[in-house]
């Protein structure tokens, strides 16, 4: 009986504390609690609040076994790409074959004769007129008539040939004469006026090719057989005019024969002023003058190598140097 009191007693308690709840909650002026809200942390401490810091590794729970290792790195498998169809080899266009360069534009040349003096590497052993020392036998001829014509009666009047040669001291020339009447009276810049040898040199052949006068690159020498001939032989130097003068560094040999006589001369190229080389052209005219009257110095007559001579060098021929041991 007492148990049943108590149970009545109890759930009597229950259902008044359940009603003062529910009246409480619905009283004017009470409101429902806030929220709890978490600090918002510091970002500038990050000792305190990085997640990486401070954190211990995960242990492994004890009485399990770790999980075994991974035997490799899981390699990813490529996917297969078909390999894209070889194309046909492409023909490369053949090269044309190579065109030989135009040939150069030849140079001009004088209307007159080309005369080859050789490079002699052993030059005549004496001046004397005497020529079995030359090395070279090439002979040229004088026989064109180009003053004088009248007074000239044939070969055995007046008539020649010549042998020219070089190296680097001087130019060689030697001249076989012809003549029946040997006739030198003069000196100096007068001995044109009797027997004497004549050589023109243009020694700036393509500078002024066209210049058709006497400057200073155009050399005239005269060399006499002597007064009387075969003795006390002379260079003179008629131009350039400015260097006119009697020339005794030219060598001179004269031999008399029973026909006229030989004449050699050795020309140094000091007195032109430089040296020659293979390959090298100037104009060039070789003459002889004559004098048959002995009573009166006269030029007579004049003989050339140059059909086309006169004292003008567009008239002369053409000088070439050159060294036979080389092609």
């Amino acid at each position: 009986m007492q148990t049943n009191r108590s149970k009545v007693l109890w759930w009597g308690l229950l259902a008044g504390a359940a009603l003062l709840v529910g009246v409480a909650c619905a009283l004017p002026g009470l409101k429902a609690p806030a929220p709890f809200a978490s600090p918002t942390p510091n970002l500038t401490m990050t000792a305190f609040f990085s997640p990486q810091l401070g954190v211990p590794p995960t242990a492994t729970p004890r009485g399990q076994s770790p999980l075994p290792a991974t035997a490799g790195p899981v390699v990813a498998t490529a996917t297969p790409v078909a390999s894209p169809t070889p194309l046909p080899p492409t023909a490369v266009p053949t090269a044309p074959p190579p065109t030989s360069p135009p040939p150069p534009t030849p140079l001009p040349s004088r209307p007159g004769p080309v005369v080859r003096a050789p490079l002699l590497w052993i030059a005549p052993n004496n001046i004397d007129g005497n020529l079995n020392d030359w090395r070279t036998t090439v002979t040229y001829p004088i026989a064109n008539v180009v003053y004088g014509a009248a007074n000239y009666s044939g070969a055995s009047d007046l008539s020649g040939t010549f042998r020219i040669g070089w190296d680097y001291r001087a130019l060689y020339i030697a001249v076989q004469v012809v003549d029946d009447q040997l006739v030198q009276k003069e000196h100096g810049a007068a001995i044109y006026k009797g027997d004497d040898v004549e050589i023109q040199l243009d020694t700036n052949l393509y500078g002024d090719f066209y210049i058709n006068a006497l400057n200073g690159d155009d050399y005239q020498i005269g060399l006499s057989p002597g007064n009387p001939p075969g003795t006390s032989p002379e260079a003179y130097l008629w131009y350039p005019a400015a260097q006119a003068r009697t020339v005794h560094a030219v060598e001179l040999g004269v031999k008399l024969t029973s026909d006229g006589y030989v004449l050699e001369a050795a020309i140094p190229w000091t007195i032109i002023g430089f040296k020659p080389y293979p390959g090298l052209k100037m104009g060039f005219a070789i003459s002889l003058s004559d004098d048959d009257d002995p009573n009166q110095a006269v030029q007579q007559t004049m003989l050339s190598n140059d059909p086309y001579r006169t004292l003008l060098p567009t008239s002369w021929g053409t000088l070439v140097f050159y060294d036979p041991g080389k092609k």
